[in-house]
């Protein structure tokens, strides 16, 4: 109970104060100092309990995975298996996927694949295999997830399936596929939420195919009778201007309603505006942003360099001068190869 209404000082204190504990109470300790953030006192525990179990190791390695730290998760992972001979459950596995995607390694997910299939987890568990579509696509293996897909029977697969799926294509740019599967999809009797309608509308827009695009916003409008979120007015802007079609993705972020509108809509465009070297749209997409949020230092350095492409270098330095002066920060890129 305390654990559980945020109070594991007080939790511990009771734990302490107890003549015996058993694997559930250790248990319910170390999951509710996870679900607190206090990773540290949690391991510490973890490795004093002197009887360890399957929920004992998913509480721990579901910790370090929320909290980013993914080299240990799956450190925690191998000395599970190998070490202490601990057969993992079905959430075991999900717990331990989304450090998979995260370091991208194909090799992990290719192994925990086939681990789950000598378990049974893959054919008992629908979650585990959607899991593994959507990991095996952020790793960049589209080809293992589209073929892993097509193993499960049609009646096996639900909407998560179906929408991992399709969004594994958009994110590979290969937006024929996601609409042929989202046509598949519609033909097997389920019906797209908001969720698939924004993965195909990603899918039109990284594919170039605009007219798709729209047909399929309108098509969630109006029968679906799904109201469009910030994300898929993001997805129109995106489409129409990596088409180049800037005074359409303009009009369309001038249209989002209010109530749901952000810095992001105009990031989008300022970022299409870049591309193409539109400066007075460009201008105005600024201004905008800075009138929502003005703390961020890469849309003057976009703004900034579409205005030093242009040959304005005065106005490109004054820019950067008002970047210094509102201590706007710019968080340096990185890339995971």
């Amino acid at each position: 109970m305390y654990v559980s209404l945020g109070f594991p000082v007080v939790g511990t204190k009771v734990f302490d104060e107890m003549p015996e504990r058993n694997s559930v109470t250790w248990n319910v300790m170390i999951t509710g100092l996870v679900k607190w953030g206090e990773l540290e006192f949690a391991r510490s525990l973890f490795e004093k309990m002197p009887c360890r179990n399957v929920v004992s190791w998913t509480g721990i390695i579901d910790g370090y995975t929320r909290m980013n730290l993914f080299g240990e998760a799956l450190a925690l992972f191998r000395r599970m298996v190998v070490c202490d001979f601990m057969q993992p459950c079905e959430v075991t596995i999900l717990a331990i996927l989304p450090a998979v995607w995260q370091t991208g390694d194909v090799k992990n997910c290719q192994l925990i694949h086939g681990y789950g299939e000598k378990n049974g987890f893959n054919a008992t568990d629908i979650r585990v295999s959607n899991c593994l579509i959507d990991t095996y696509a952020k790793c960049g293996c589209i080809r293992s997830a589209s073929r892993f897909f097509e193993e499960m029977s049609v009646e096996k697969r639900n909407l998560v399936s179906w929408t991992s799926i399709i969004t594994g294509f958009a994110m590979h740019g290969m937006g024929k596929e996601a609409i042929e599967n989202f046509e598949r999809m519609e033909r097997v009797g389920l019906k797209p939420n908001r969720v698939t309608y924004l993965s195909v509308l990603n899918a039109c827009s990284h594919g170039g195919l605009v007219e798709e695009g729209f047909r399929f916003f309108y098509k969630m409008v109006k029968e679906g009778q799904v109201l469009p979120d910030i994300k898929h007015y993001g997805c129109l802007v995106d489409m129409l201007g990596r088409a180049g079609r800037l005074e359409e993705a303009e009009k369309i972020a001038l249209e989002v309603p209010s109530e749901i509108t952000n810095d992001v809509i105009w990031r989008t465009l300022l970022g299409a505006c870049s591309f193409h070297g539109n400066v007075e749209m460009g201008e105005r997409a600024t201004r905008k942003i800075l009138e929502m949020e003005g703390g961020y230092g890469g849309d003057y350095v976009l703004m900034s360099n579409i205005l030093t492409g242009v040959g304005r270098f005065r106005d490109a330095e004054r820019l950067r001068k008002e970047m210094d002066e509102r201590n706007a920060l710019k968080v340096p890129g990185c890339s995971l190869i």
